[in-house]
């Protein structure tokens, strides 16, 4: 029986009882014509509200995204670029906007003037008045007009929502007539009637129970990953219909997950970027060409921004080694004074011992004796000049490999590389150590390098300021998790403007001959970079006060 069409079936019981019959044929066939156009409507409705959604929502959005690229690219090459993209995508809308709405149009002729503005401002480099008319009345305008689509798509679901509903009716409706029908041929042919009846009626429960499933699918298609059909094997018209109506719902279905693993992918990459992954591409496609000419932007964006970081990594990585070796060129001048300064005193002691060899010689007799004492004394003095090289040459050694060391120790070794200069320009070094020494894990001849580039900071200051009773005080204390030194001048502080951009490269308040602007910014390189430190400064009543805060290993 499910082999045969409803012609065939009612044919069959025409035989039976015609008039009947024939009566009830007319009414399937009116019933199946009705759903056929209930159908066709609720088809269209669906079609309506999925061309507001291609030809309207989703170029506005990547006309949105396009003038956003327009505005934030970096250079004109990228704008034009971005143009020439735009440009087409709003011609292509202006020409839909004129079948929509008159309300739409409006709201349509105000967005595409602020759009225009802002490209405007975009192509003559006014990139302030682009990014502010984007971000403002632009976007406003934008939401204004998607929203106005918005509520027309939910204005069509409606319509189609009741379409559904006033189908629906009419199924139930055609259940009272066949009922009818059924009592009033059951006496002819009761058993042909219930056979063929309750198969009619159950195709036409399964074809509608099918239509609800994938109305409720569309509401949500990312709920669920199930095929939705109508589950009808027959080879009536009903099955037929039923196989037709699973075919285009196969294919709606396969657009939309296309569509949802598409937006899925691209939330994952968004997100992936976020956390600095810029290896993920968009690889998937799209039935619709917005969403696909989409994709190659996102891709080629990111491809962009790789590109673009790269270079910036590259250029930063030549800056730093540039810094490093200026720092050691700088150091090096340093450390020279310093040897001056250490050596002033012992040369100035062997002068002495010569001038008063010479008097003796030459007004009285030098003995053998008072010779070899004065080479003796001598000797001591450049012993002492020789182990001073040999404390700045291991000072400026650099530490290859992490070690425990004590942080007094390396601050020691700071103060007497720059103690003689201090001595030599009255400057009062002041020391507050903890009762208690203090061990880290890093490198200690760059941790003591970075405390005497803030010595050295601090006495410049004082020197070129002609600070009355000059004097910088070391504050060691270590608590369970960190030691924290502090360095303070009385040299009258940092000014506002210059205090956050202290630790910058070539940032420098002294005359261009004494400072290169390089021994503070490796100061927070050494103690942020390779030790995971914290370096700060701030103003006191007296002057600057640079703090070092160190983890204390566990």
């Amino acid at each position: 029986m499910n082999n045969l069409s409803i012609r065939t079936k009612f044919l069959i019981l025409g035989i039976i009882a015609f008039v009947s019959l024939l009566s009830l044929a007319l009414l399937s066939m009116n019933i199946n014509q009705r759903g056929f156009a209930n159908l066709h409507h609720v088809f269209t409705d669906f079609k309506k509200v999925q061309n507001l959604q291609s030809n309207y929502i989703e170029p506005l959005f990547i006309l949105r995204e396009t003038m956003l690229t327009l505005v934030m690219s970096p250079n004109d090459d990228y704008k034009k670029r971005a143009d020439q993209k735009l440009m087409p995508i709003l011609g292509k809308l202006e020409t839909m906007i004129e079948q929509a709405p008159e309300p739409i149009a409006e709201q349509w002729k105000r967005y595409k003037e602020l759009l225009l503005t802002t490209r405007s401002y975009a192509l003559q480099s006014f990139d302030e008045g682009s990014f502010m008319n984007a971000v403002s009345e632009e976007r406003d305008a934008f939401y204004t007009l998607i929203d106005s689509l918005k509520e027309l798509q939910e204005e069509r679901l409606e319509d189609s929502q009741s379409t559904f509903t006033y189908a629906e009716k009419n199924v139930i409706q055609s259940h009272y007539y066949l009922i009818a029908g059924f009592f009033l041929i059951a006496v002819i042919s009761f058993l042909f009637d219930s056979v063929i009846v309750k198969q009619i009626v159950e195709s036409i429960e399964k074809v509608q129970h099918g239509l609800q499933q994938f109305f409720t699918y569309l509401k949500n298609p990312a709920k669920t990953d199930e095929q939705v059909f109508i589950k009808l094997d027959h080879n009536d018209e009903l099955g037929k219909m039923a196989k037709t109506i699973n075919q285009h719902v196969a294919g709606v279905q396969e657009t939309l997950n296309q569509d949802r693993l598409l937006i899925q992918e691209a939330t994952q990459t968004v997100s992936h970027l976020k956390e600095g992954k810029f290896g993920q591409r968009l690889s998937l496609s799209s039935n619709y060409h917005e969403l696909n000419a989409l994709k190659d932007v996102m891709n080629e964006m990111i491809d962009s921004l790789e590109q673009k970081i790269q270079e910036e990594i590259k250029q930063r990585s030549d800056q730093e080694k540039l810094l490093v070796q200026q720092s050691k060129l700088a150091a090096m001048g340093n450390m020279l004074g310093n040897i001056a300064h250490q050596w002033r005193q012992p040369i100035s002691e062997i002068n002495a011992i010569l001038m008063e060899v010479e008097a003796i010689a030459r007004y009285d007799t030098l003995s053998q004796e008072d010779l070899f004492k004065f080479i003796h004394t001598c000797c001591d003095v450049t012993e002492h000049m020789s182990n001073t090289i040999y404390d700045f040459q291991n000072f400026f050694q650099p530490s290859k490999n992490k070690e425990s060391f004590s942080v007094m120790e390396a601050c020691n070794n700071a103060i007497s590389i720059i103690n003689a200069s201090l001595k030599y320009h009255n400057i009062t070094l002041a020391y507050d150590y903890a009762a208690k020494d203090s061990l880290i894990i890093g490198y200690p001849n760059e941790f003591a390098h970075a405390v005497l580039n803030i010595l050295s900071n601090a006495k410049d200051v004082l020197i070129e300021r002609r600070v009355l009773e000059p004097s910088i005080r070391i504050n060691i204390k270590t608590g369970k998790q960190f030691t924290i030194i502090r360095i303070e001048d009385n040299g009258g502080g940092i000014a506002p403007e210059n205090i956050e951009r202290i630790f910058e490269p070539y940032f420098t308040t002294k005359h261009a001959k004494q400072g290169t602007g390089i021994g503070l910014y490796m100061t927070k390189a050494i103690i942020e970079n390779n030790m995971q430190g914290y370096v700060n400064v701030e103003n006191t009543d007296k002057g600057a006060l640079f703090s070092i805060k160190l983890h204390l290993p566990l």
